[in-house]
């Protein structure tokens, strides 16, 4: 009978990780005052920065208390309520629902809170470090089955919590100046696209990138053993003893070599990412006419020496409208940090869309072209501007070619780096019989449960696909929790497999990276030949070769047109001021110049989640 019940609940628990790995969390909370600021914080940032961790550990014995970790947070009424007036209920209507769903209050996670972390068996005995940037409506929770997924497979996760307004809640406690407060949601319209959304999401993505590298700076000290205040006391109503879960990340995180560092979002969140890297790896190139900045590092920024060609790049149903704000077209102009100069070329950029946003043209146009190897519309003629003397040279980095013009992205920074001056790699060999690659001679016998590739065996990139039958809150854990609500209302099937299909696309795009995870090669996630049920492959334009080629094709124009684009038809009278064409515009500029800038508007669906 309780079986038969069973397959009528609309609410279902989290399955159990896939890694092999068990998973324990930590939340932290740290006052900003006590890390070394990046950049300066942005206008409404918050005076402390809040993440979880989640890590592999060990499992707790039968004798050591093993604390629940709740998928809602404390308090769980107002949270609820909150999150229930955030998709459009009225007061009191979010006030009674957060009576009523009493089973939520009782979901948790497969995880051990503070348990102790397990001994990496890397051969550098260190843990691979990924960021994950949550989405509209997201929070650190709201991710927990993909971020423990990823720590099951080898890795320590950072899920964010954002506070800038796109959570329904955040709390945010008191520190030694300033007293615990609420951070509401902000209401930003998804159409009309005006200037005023534009800026809107502007000082979001500010918020948020200055959070991201704020939480980088609190995990170099961590790792560095450093004193730090966790504002989260990680306590219990029941047991009120003070858990300090931090010193033993101590020496754990591979965070200082350049280019091991992941970073992931979804949505909103890969949006940020790619934001992120790209305003962290061009800003030395950005000049007072390019616009308001997202973000501008102090020199000695820790981020800086870690965002590289070689950063892997995971983007999950990006949303792309705050890509092309009129204020941000520097960034628009410039490939992702993967095609500089002796880059991987695009093998360490993964984008996973759902079916709903694959069917989202103008979504999807950007998305191809976010993550598409530099067209010739987007390679300048000359190297990049870069700060230097009146008169001078460029330095002979900034001037440097690739042997193939295919392959030649047209950017150098300074952030790009040699053969000479590239992080070590670590020393692998590959079986002969099983083709998998297995430890160096002097590595732990341990690694054995751990793969990964040599950059001469990647799967050529950039990696595009969509999972048939998914929508946009699939990857998150809304798809998992309700499956009977999403079958009914939006035909999304099999929620579980969809999480599991982006978790292997992750990890082997990690692993193909040189860094090492756990479980053997999944090449067949990347094959573009396909074969894999439901795991779709995307053709991007530019990877086929020539543009001229596909312009000629039906319908292509107004892609091209699309690409082209910065600023949306509401506000084109701020876009349509001409510019004369000048040294160091690429091509497309020097189009618009001349020509007047081709412009295609954006309109997000108010029902699409970002």
């Amino acid at each position: 009978m309780a079986s038969l019940f069973s397959g009528w609940n609309p609410l279902k628990f989290f399955p159990e990780y896939c890694g092999p790995h068990q998973v324990g969390t930590v939340d932290v909370e740290i006052p900003a005052g006590d890390l070394t600021a990046p950049a300066n914080a942005p206008e409404d940032a918050q005076p402390t920065v809040a993440f979880r961790i989640f890590y592999p550990c060990e499992k707790p014995e039968s004798n050591e208390t093993d604390r629940p970790v709740r998928w809602i947070p404390q308090p769980q009424r107002a949270t609820i309520a909150s999150f229930a007036k955030f998709i459009g209920c009225k007061e009191k209507v979010a006030s009674a629902i957060s009576y009523v769903p009493q089973q939520l209050y009782w979901i948790k996670l497969p995880a051990h809170r503070n348990a102790k972390i397990l001994d990496p068996p890397t051969s550098n005995g260190k843990w691979p470090v990924t960021f994950f940037s949550h989405g509209l409506a997201g929070s650190r929770n709201a991710y927990s089955q993909i971020c423990g997924d990823l720590a099951s497979n080898g890795m320590i996760v950072i899920a964010l919590d954002h506070r800038d307004g796109s959570s329904p809640i955040q709390y945010v406690r008191a520190t030694n100046n300033t007293e615990a407060h609420i951070v509401s949601p902000v209401k930003i319209p998804h159409e009309p696209v005006t200037k005023e959304v534009y800026d809107a999401r502007d000082k979001q993505l500010r918020i948020r990138l200055w959070e991201m590298s704020m939480a980088y700076e609190a995990l170099v000290k961590i790792d560095k053993g450093h004193s730090i205040e966790n504002l989260d006391s990680n306590t219990s109503r029941l047991r009120k003893e003070r858990s300090e879960v931090l010193l033993q990340f101590n020496d754990m995180m591979d965070i200082h070599r350049p280019g091991k560092v992941t970073w992931a979002g979804h949505s909103f969140g890969a949006a940020t990412t790619v934001q992120l890297l790209k305003s962290i790896f061009y800003y030395k190139d950005r000049t007072e006419v390019d616009g308001n900045p997202l973000l501008t590092p102090h020199a000695d920024a820790a981020v800086i020496q870690q965002i590289v060609p070689e950063s892997p790049t995971l983007l999950l149903d990006m949303w792309g409208l705050p890509l092309k704000s009129p204020e941000q077209r520097f960034l628009w102009e410039r490939p992702l940090p993967s095609y500089a100069v002796g880059g991987p070329n695009g093998a360490n950029i993964l984008s996973v869309l759902s079916e709903a946003f694959q069917n989202w043209e103008d979504n999807l146009n950007i998305n191809k072209f976010i993550v598409a190897k530099p067209s010739r519309s987007r390679r300048p003629s000359i190297a990049p501007r870069l700060t230097r003397e009146k008169g001078r040279l460029l330095p002979a980095f900034a001037r440097l070619r690739a042997p193939s013009p295919a392959s030649d992205s047209g950017y150098a920074s300074s952030s790009s780096f040699s053969r000479s001056t590239a992080p070590p790699q670590l020393s692998r060999q590959i079986s002969m019989e099983t083709g998998l690659t297995t430890p160096s001679q002097g590595s732990s016998s341990k690694l054995s449960k751990f793969s990964q590739r040599s950059s001469g065996e990647r799967t050529p990139g950039p990696h595009m696909f969509y999972v048939a039958m998914s929508q946009h809150f699939n990857q998150s854990d809304f798809g998992i929790l309700f499956p009977w609500i999403a079958l009914r209302l939006t035909k999304a099937e099999e929620p579980e497999r969809i999480l599991e299909l982006n978790t292997r696309a992750m990890v082997q795009v990690i692993r193909e990276a040189g860094i090492e995870v756990s479980g053997g090669d999944d090449p067949d996630i990347l094959d573009k030949e396909g074969g894999v049920r439901r795991w779709i492959r995307l053709v991007v334009e530019e990877e086929e070769g020539d543009e001229a080629e596909a312009i000629s094709r039906p319908g292509a124009l107004g892609v091209v047109n699309r690409k082209l684009s910065v600023s949306a038809g509401s506000v084109r009278s701020l876009a349509s001021v001409p510019r004369q064409p000048r040294d160091g515009m690429t091509m497309g500029q020097k189009m618009e110049a001349q020509f007047g800038r081709v412009e295609a508007g954006l309109e997000m669906p108010i029902a699409a989640a970002a």
